[in-house]
Parts: C-alpha cells; structure tokens; sequence
C-alpha cells in the first residue's frame, strides 16, 4: 500500500495541488494507493489489477486498463479511460 500526502503544515490545499507526477501507477498489476492531492498525467495507464483513490489528475489517466479500480474524487483531464477493456473507473 502507498498513501501519498502533503505535510500537515503545508501552505497550500492539497486538492488544489499536484502531489505525484506523471504515468504513476503505470503498468500496476496489484497493491493500492492513496494520494491526498492531484496526479499529473497518464495515472494508472494499463492498470491491470491495482486499486487506488485520487483526488484529480491530468490528461490520458486510465486509458486503456484492463483491470484494477480507480476512484478519482475531482476532476479529471481530456482522454480519461480511453481505450478501457476492463476495470473500474
């Protein structure tokens, strides 16, 4: 499991705020993850079996899954779930 978060004292809202870059979770086949904040682009791209919670992300973010879950809380960028053949987004 990872669980991604900014520090307590941090000046910014993480909901407003990237707090992992690009293609994170990239090919994941298994385990699960929680970011407390945006992803940049391509989260969770051929995802096959992981499951993670995520409060937005950037363009292309699941496309082409074929398992695993994905639960994003905000918004989302242009080509999300393109080309899914299985999982949940």
């Amino acid at each position: 499991m990872i669980a991604v978060r900014p520090p307590a004292a941090a000046a910014y809202r993480a909901e407003d705020s990237v707090i992992v870059g690009n293609t994170v979770l990239y090919g994941a086949t298994s385990g699960r993850a929680f970011f407390r904040g945006i992803a940049g682009e391509r989260f969770a791209v051929r995802n096959s079996g992981a499951s993670a919670v995520v409060e937005g992300l950037g363009d292309h973010g699941c496309e082409y899954m074929t398992g695993g879950r994905v639960v994003v809380i905000g918004p989302t960028g242009r080509n999300f779930a393109a080309g899914m053949s299985g999982g949940i987004a």
